[in-house]
């Protein structure tokens, strides 16, 4: 039996594998760090790797919605909101025994059900290659600047001012302002 390897699988074998080593090690700084501004920059490694899988599933569009919303986005508004809060050096005491036993349960149960269902699952190699349409950014966002029956501009902008009053209120909200009578009686 002769195998051959075609250098693009084997550039693609090593991009995923690279991905989801750089992800999980990413990942566990999230849920370890100490440091809240920490676990937010791990979290935009977690979710640069996501935009690297859809690039490698040839999802362009994807990749760049998953850049601009969730790490430019979100990542971003996390990050602003540490700020604005002066809570850079806030560290959480240490979870009781109770605590540390219900998420190691969590976590097990959570792990034995993953294991199952992807054991237990067929997942048939199909020789048909999924292609998408060229156009698939252009033709979304025609749909999402339309103001026709078919189109979305109504919920884009509505949902566009909700993160903006969202934003305007954590950053109210996190404001801490100095009182003037403060510790005086009145």
């Amino acid at each position: 039996m002769d195998i051959t390897l075609n250098p693009a699988d084997l550039t693609h074998t090593i991009a995923f594998y690279t991905l989801a080593l750089t992800s999980i090690v990413a990942a566990l700084i999230v849920v370890t760090a100490k440091r809240i501004f920490r676990a937010a920059v791990a979290l935009a490694v977690v979710l640069i790797c996501g935009a690297g899988f859809y690039i490698l599933l040839n999802y362009d569009f994807i990749a760049g919605v998953q850049l601009l919303v969730y790490v430019g986005g979100i990542v971003i508004l996390i990050v602003f909101a540490v700020m604005l809060t002066s809570s850079l050096e806030s560290i959480e005491e240490p979870p009781s025994l109770g605590r540390k036993a219900l998420g190691l349960f969590s976590s097990l149960a959570f792990l034995a059900t993953a294991v199952i269902a992807f054991s237990e699952t067929k997942f048939p190699l199909s020789s048909i290659s999924a292609e998408q349409p060229k156009d698939v950014a252009k033709a979304v966002g025609r749909k999402l600047l339309d103001y026709g029956a078919g189109g979305y501009v109504l919920p884009f902008e509505v949902i566009s001012l909700l993160l903006l009053a969202s934003v305007i209120g954590a950053i109210v909200v996190a404001r801490n302002p100095k009182r003037k009578n403060e510790g005086s009686a009145t």
